[in-house]
């Protein structure tokens, strides 16, 4: 049970300082094969949390009708630990990424704006699922 309320406790410190790193960076608990849907402007982004993540990896599939203007941080929370896995341009209309590490935990991906595409497109609307 310890080591239960340590995991979650060190989960949620790792996601609250994941959200101090990114600018107002809205949480979403989500699932395998949902779909999602937001609009971002300048300085917004929004984080997505797959609990339960599969080792295997996970594939993200992001639709924008502006390619270039979204940017995926990606990072893996386990054992009281998370990793910075990196970051990947949105570079077309329809992206396919995704993570994973190879113990088991908790995939964050966060969706921001990349810095000076805010003058073209000051509102970035997108659609983003998990499998």
């Amino acid at each position: 049970m310890k080591k239960r309320i340590s995991t979650f406790f060190a989960l949620i410190l790792g996601i609250s300082l994941l959200f101090s790193l990114t600018a107002s960076a809205n949480p979403a608990i989500v699932s395998y094969g949902g779909t999602y849907y937001n609009a971002l402007s300048a300085g917004q982004g929004y984080a997505y949390i797959l609990p339960n993540a599969k080792t295997t990896g996970t594939s993200v599939k992001i639709t924008t009708n502006a390619a270039n203007t979204l940017q995926l941080h990606y990072y893996w929370s386990y054992n009281n630990t998370t990793l910075d896995l990196g970051t990947a341009i949105v570079n077309n209309n329809t992206y396919f990424g995704g993570s994973a590490y190879y113990n088991p935990g908790t995939l964050i991906t966060v969706v921001e704006r990349v810095p000076g595409s805010t003058t073209a497109y000051p509102n970035v609307a997108y659609t983003i699922s998990f499998n």
